[in-house]
């Protein structure tokens, strides 16, 4: 059975899923960038909103004052008021919803990501059998569920508020401007609905989104066997590293606690194990000179080793000898003959 034709049952691997980050691919959702930028604008607009107010009216007063000027003096004094008020009041919120969107993507990607694969043309947006595919794929059908509910309970919410407020409304060019901070009152609690129906909104879209993403991201069991291939590599690596292990754990334990005998030259300090029907030959399981001498020669002490005083065989086995091998075989007869020096044969 080919690959193409699989069902893709298994979940991703982790491997998977940091090849399509590095490409770009990752679960994102635009509506949750767009309620917490939203979000983050409706409050600064909420914490700016007396300030605003105050503006307005000011704005109003001015208008009012310029009807008994000449025309020509009055629109640009009139225009330099509204763009003063347009600034004071679009401005902040700007600033807010943008820096708040961008940090919204950067935790909702888990960090920063740049790639440039999603910016290459590709050939197959524009076959239109995989574009009829996608629009009536499990993720259209979604997205347009996700449309339709937003449109019906932010219309719902807006409903219910103008419904709620629309005595004043009517009243407003009557009651003037003592009917200001009503209104601001009543926007003030249309903000905060909003804010919070787009946050909850964008909070499900990013676990819905998720969820697609790990959907796409499925494979079949021969992409697995695949990919797992690839990260063992190939027979012969296989082989060496299998060698490399093994040859490890045939290897004499290191450290001066392993040692049985002592080799004490004048700066250097040699140390062997030999035990009869664990080691053919003696290995060397320690060294050390100048300082680290001294200092295993004060370990060896503690431990009640035997130490025999041979510094010519010492400097031998220190520049020939390797850790954790036998000795050479040129030196078994003065080995052998400090071993039973020691009483160890």
């Amino acid at each position: 059975m080919s690959s193409t034709s699989e069902e893709k049952k298994l979940p991703p691997t982790p491997k998977k899923l940091r090849d399509a980050r590095k490409k770009g691919q990752s679960a994102r959702s635009s509506d949750l960038v767009s309620g917490v930028s939203a979000c983050a604008g409706f409050a600064c607009l909420w914490w700016r909103a007396g300030a605003i107010e105050d503006k307005w009216q000011e704005t109003v007063r001015l208008v009012d004052k310029l009807q008994e000027q000449p025309f020509t003096s009055a629109v640009p004094q009139a225009l330099s008021g509204l763009l003063e008020l347009s600034i004071a009041t679009v401005a902040p919120l700007l600033a807010a919803a943008v820096t708040a969107a961008l940090l919204a993507n950067v935790l909702a990607n888990g960090g920063f990501m740049f790639a440039s694969e999603p910016l290459k043309p590709k050939l197959e947006k524009l076959d239109p059998i995989k574009g009829l595919k996608r629009i009536a794929s499990k993720r259209s059908a979604i997205e347009l569920g996700k449309t339709l509910a937003k449109v019906v309970l932010l219309g719902a919410t807006f409903f219910l508020t103008v419904i709620a407020s629309w005595k004043a409304l009517v009243y407003l060019p009557v009651c003037g401007m003592g009917c200001f901070g009503f209104v601001f009152t009543e926007v003030k609690l249309l903000i905060a609905i909003a804010a919070g129906a787009f946050l909850v909104g964008g909070l499900a879209d990013l676990l819905i989104q998720r969820w697609l993403f790990m959907q796409d991201m499925r494979m079949t069991e021969t992409e697995a066997k695949r990919e797992n291939k690839e990260q063992q590599g190939n027979p012969q690596v296989k082989r060496e590293h299998r060698r490399l292990r093994q040859e490890s754990a045939n290897e004499a334990p290191l450290g001066i606690s392993r040692a049985t005998l002592i080799l004490r030259g004048s700066t250097t300090l040699i140390g062997l194990r030999y035990v009869r029907g664990e080691t053919g030959v003696p290995v060397l399981v320690c060294r050390g000179e100048g300082e680290a001498a001294s200092q295993l020669l004060g370990e060896a002490r503690a431990l009640r080793l035997t130490i025999v005083d041979d510094d010519v065989l010492a400097r031998q086995l220190l520049g020939k000898a390797k850790l954790g091998n036998p000795v050479p075989s040129q030196y078994f007869e003065s080995v052998a003959k400090a071993l039973y020096a020691a009483g160890l044969v």
